[in-house]
C-alpha cells in the first residue's frame, strides 16, 4: 500500500515540502490509515502533520468515543488536534435541508476555517478507490449533471487551501490490511452497515460483483474519471472561444447568438456553449441543469421552422426568430400559485430547489430525509409541482383529518418570503402529496399490495426560495 500511495501524491503533486497536512480524523480504519501513514512519513515529505476531527453529535454514546479515540490515538503520537462539535440535527431544522447535506455544509465550514488560519495547509481525507468507484456509479445511476466530471476529485481549493485524496489509487482491502499490519484498532461506524443508505447499498451490492470480475476495476475508473476531467477541461476552453465568435449581443440579462454560426460549430462544443450561455444567465446560483434542457435547445437551434420558444426555471427564456437566437432573463416578479409538470421519470428544477422523479421495483427501498416513496400503481403518469393557495389542506401521515398548508408553514417556522414560493407536489387530481422537508401526505402511500415505487427527491441549493 504505501508504495501505491507515495506514486499517487508523486503523480498528482499532492504534497510539497514544508507543507501543513491537517487529516480530518473520524476514528475509522480509512482516515486513521491516513494519519497514521502521513505521521509515518512526515520526516521522509519534509511536512508537519497535525488532525481534526467533527462530531456530529448524531450517534450518542458512539460519536463520543470516536472524539474519545481520535484524541487518544493523536495523544500518543503527539499530533496536534483539533476537535469541533456541530449540531448537525438543529442546522438541518433551521436551513430545510436533509441530515446528510447539514453535515456536510458544517463540515467544510470548519474545513475552510482550519485552512484559514494555517499558511501552506492543506486537508487530507481518506477517500479511497472503491469510495471512487461508488460515487460514480451513484451519479451515473441517478443522472449526472452534464457537462460537468462526476466523482470525487484528487484535490480541489477550498476556502484559502486546498482538500487532497492521497488514498484514491488504493482499496478498502488495501487500507485494512494497512491497519492490521501497522496494529492500528480503529473505530467502526455502525451506520456503514445500513442499507437506508444509497452508498452502502452499492458498496454491499453492487462493488463485490465488480471487484470479482476484475479487482483492479478501482484503478480503470480512477483513470476515467482523470482523462475525462482533462477532456472535458480542455473541450470548455474550446468551448469559449467559439461562444465568442458566435454571440452578437450580451449583456447580464440577454445573449444573443446566431444560428447560422452556431451550426458551424461541432456538436460536442454546441452542448457546452449552450451550457455555458444558461450558466452565465443563471449566475452562480445556476439550477439543476439535465440533458433535456440541452437537447431542448439544440433542437430548437436545429428545427427548420424559423420560429420558436422555450421556458426554463426561474424566467430564463430561449426565443429563436430566423437566424437570430435569444437567451434572455427576465427580472423575477412575485408569482401566484406557479405550476410545473413533473414527468415521471423526470426533473423539475429552479433557481433553489431540484425535485427529481424515478420509478423502481426495489420494494426495500428507505425514504430518505429529502425523499417521498409513492405507489406508483396509485398515481397516474405526472405530477404537478406549484407554489401553495390559500386553501392549501393536506392529509398528513401520522396525523388524523387534514392540515392547513399556510398552517404548516406557520408550525415550522418558515419565513413569509419563503411561503410564497415554496414547492409544492400535487397530484392531477388536485390532493397535496408532499411539502418538501416539512411533511408527507397519507395519498398513494406504500403499502403491502405495492409493486412498483415512485421515489421523489428534493434538494435545496440555496437559501434562496423557490
Amino acid at each position: 500500500m504505501k508504495s501505491d500511495v507515495h506514486k499517487f501524491i508523486l503523480h498528482h503533486q499532492l504534497i510539497e515540502q514544508g507543507d501543513l497536512v491537517i487529516v480530518a480524523t473520524s476514528g475509522g480504519p480509512d482516515s486513521v490509515a491516513l494519519l497514521h501513514y502521513l505521521w509515518s512519513m512526515k520526516d521522509f515529505y519534509g511536512i508537519k502533520v497535525a488532525a481534526c476531527h467533527v462530531h456530529h453529535q448524531l450517534r450518542g454514546e458512539e460519536s463520543d468515543e470516536d472524539a474519545r479515540y481520535v484524541n487518544r490515538f493523536c495523544e500518543e503520537r503527539g499530533i496536534e488536534l483539533e476537535i469541533k462539535r456541530i449540531d448537525v440535527k438543529r442546522y438541518a431544522r433551521d436551513h430545510n435541508l436533509g441530515t446528510q447535506f447539514a453535515a456536510r455544509e458544517l463540515r467544510y465550514d470548519f474545513f475552510k476555517e482550519l485552512l484559514s488560519k494555517q499558511p501552506r495547509s492543506k486537508l487530507a481525507t481518506g477517500h479511497h478507490g472503491d469510495d471512487q468507484i461508488e460515487t460514480m456509479l451513484m451519479k451515473l445511476t441517478r443522472g449526472s449533471v452534464p457537462l460537468h466530471t462526476y466523482g470525487i476529485p484528487v484535490w480541489r481549493p477550498v476556502g484559502d487551501g486546498m482538500i487532497i485524496r492521497p488514498f484514491l489509487g488504493i482499496t478498502k482491502e488495501q487500507i485494512e490490511h494497512y491497519c492490521n499490519e501497522a496494529s492500528l484498532h480503529p473505530r467502526r461506524d455502525s451506520s456503514n452497515n445500513s442499507t437506508a443508505y444509497t452508498r452502502n447499498r452499492f458498496r454491499q451490492e453492487v462493488l463485490p460483483f465488480l471487484k470479482k470480475e476484475n479487482p483492479m476495476v478501482h484503478t480503470h475508473i480512477q483513470r476515467k474519471y482523470e482523462w475525462e476531467k482533462d477532456d472535458h477541461d480542455f473541450l470548455m476552453v474550446l468551448a469559449e472561444k467559439e461562444k465568442s465568435t458566435i454571440v452578437l449581443k450580451e449583456s447580464e440579462q440577454n445573449v444573443t447568438i446566431s444560428q447560422n454560426a452556431f451550426l458551424r460549430i461541432d456538436l460536442p462544443l454546441q452542448r457546452r456553449v449552450i451550457h455555458l450561455i444558461l450558466s452565465y444567465l443563471y449566475g452562480k446560483n445556476s439550477p439543476f441543469m439535465t440533458s433535456i434542457h440541452i437537447e431542448q435547445v439544440l433542437d430548437l437551434l436545429h428545427r427548420e421552422k424559423p420560429s420558436a420558444e422555450l421556458h426554463f426555471s426561474n424566467d430564463v427564456n430561449v426565443r429563436r426568430d430566423y437566424d437570430l437566437c435569444h437567451f434572455t432573463k427576465k427580472e423575477r416578479t412575485i408569482e401566484v400559485a406557479e405550476e410545473r409538470p413533473l414527468v415521471i421519470p423526470g426533473v423539475v428544477s429552479s433557481k433553489s430547489w431540484i425535485i427529481q422523479s424515478y420509478v423502481t421495483d426495489n420494494l426495500d427501498i428507505v425514504e430518505e430525509d429529502n425523499q417521498i416513496l409513492l405507489d406508483f400503481h396509485a398515481l397516474s403518469s405526472s405530477l404537478i409541482v406549484r407554489t401553495k393557495k390559500t386553501n392549501d389542506r393536506m392529509h398528513c401521515r401520522g396525523m388524523d383529518g387534514t392540515k392547513k398548508i399556510g398552517r404548516l408553514f406557520i408550525d415550522r417556522k418558515i419565513s413569509k418570503r419563503d411561503r410564497e414560493r415554496w414547492p409544492i407536489v400535487v397530484s392531477d387530481d388536485g390532493q397535496i402529496l408532499w411539502v418538501p422537508f416539512l411533511h408527507r401526505s397519507k395519498v398513494a402511500a406504500v403499502g403491502q399490495h405495492t409493486k412498483k415505487i415512485i421515489v421523489l427527491t428534493c434538494v435545496r441549493l440555496t437559501e434562496d426560495a423557490w
